[in-house]
């Protein structure tokens, strides 16, 4: 193999000496992701699974090696690796790393051309894989517009519910109904402008980021009226306080503004008991709106609050962590305001972030 092909035959046999195989089971866990470890490994017989975030990366064989920039760099392993079948795989310790394959210039130029050739890889799945999403995102466009016929059929429908004809009667249930037609063509409306912007950021073509000056507290009211029927909000108490004389006027983009609240909300729902409170706050504080989500949970243990803002994670059993990364995208990046949290064991959990008044 590469690695080994320029090593003096006295190198290679204080590899073979002081070197041990290490014998890899079927789908047993070599190392895990995020996790420090000191050594390198080659595979001299079967195939190992490169994974991350439980997504499958690469499968490397006989002749493969990883592990050489958690020695580089010091690291967490990037990724997961465990066995794909049997796998015989040749342990090389940190220390013996640098000493001897480190110091050979034609090992180096092997670590660097199999550095090159993933990144390469990595690269060709990334560009697939982000031309597939937005074929997905395009297509469930198309999908929504059957919603504009069943939203013309029901306003015919209701047209004649409500007795425009001298001889027909309104019927009961004609304002229930108007509300929800209504909703349904903003809900629509915004799902194809949320998917447009998607579009046009997967496709890199240049558009404005909108934010209008408004009052903020239509978007808090009609965002809390639509939330308590989520399974995670619904039963919990939804508490709104805004002190006297509060400004509530700023410039926002009233979608992304409302998928912060709309996060958070569901967030606080998932953390509180059955029937618990959330409270949603707004109050002004120098030059910017402040605006805090408040549970009564169990709090986020200590141990995953370094991580909470930094990557996808979540305890969700369906979760996939995006939620607040999302949020605070939209807050810091967009809206130039802050994103963060409090949280204490056994008392809950406040969210907050802050939107500038100019």
């Amino acid at each position: 193999m590469s690695l080994f092909e320029s090593f003096p035959e006295t190198t290679l046999d204080t590899i073979s000496q002081k070197c041990k195989v290490l014998e890899l089971d079927h789908e047993e866990t070599l190392c895990e992701e995020g996790t420090f470890q000191n050594n390198f490994y080659v595979i001299l017989k079967g195939k190992v699974l490169v994974y991350k975030s439980r997504k499958i990366i690469n499968t490397l064989g006989p002749g493969d090696f990883f592990g050489e920039m958690a020695l580089i760099d010091h690291q967490p392993r990037a990724a997961s690796i465990r066995g794909l079948g049997p796998a015989s795989l040749l342990e090389i310790s940190d220390d013996f790393f640098k000493e001897h394959i480190l110091t050979e210039p034609k090992a180096i130029f092997a670590l660097l051309t199999t550095l090159n050739q993933r990144n390469r890889h990595s690269l060709e799945l990334v560009s697939v894989e982000h031309q597939r999403l937005c074929c997905l995102v395009h297509d469930i466009r198309n999908y929504l517009i059957p919603l504009s016929i069943s939203e013309g059929y029901m306003g015919q429908t209701l047209g004649l519910m409500q007795g425009t004809h001298p001889n027909e009667k309104r019927r009961r249930g004609c304002d229930e109904i108007t509300m929800g037609l209504e909703k349904m063509i903003t809900v629509r409306s915004n799902l194809i402008s949320l998917i447009d912007q998607t579009l046009h950021v997967g496709l890199k073509k240049l558009s404005q980021y909108v934010k209008k000056p408004d009052q903020i507290l239509d978007l808090f009211t009609e965002t809390i009226d639509e939330i308590r029927y989520h399974n995670n909000v619904k039963g919990k108490k939804l508490a709104l306080i805004i002190p006297p004389y509060t400004i509530l006027k700023v410039s926002f983009n009233y979608l992304d503004i409302k998928r912060v609240l709309q996060n958070l909300l569901i967030n606080a729902g998932y953390a509180s008991n059955p029937g618990g409170l959330i409270e949603i706050g707004i109050q002004n504080k120098r030059d910017e709106v402040e605006v805090s989500i408040r549970d009564y949970g169990e709090g986020i243990p200590d141990d995953v609050k370094p991580l909470l803002l930094k990557e996808k994670f979540t305890t969700k059993s369906h979760g996939n962590g995006l939620g607040l990364l999302s949020c605070r995208e939209i807050i810091e990046d967009y809206h130039f305001g802050r994103f963060w949290f409090e949280s204490e064991t056994g008392k809950g959990t406040t969210f907050y972030f802050t939107l500038p008044l100019r």
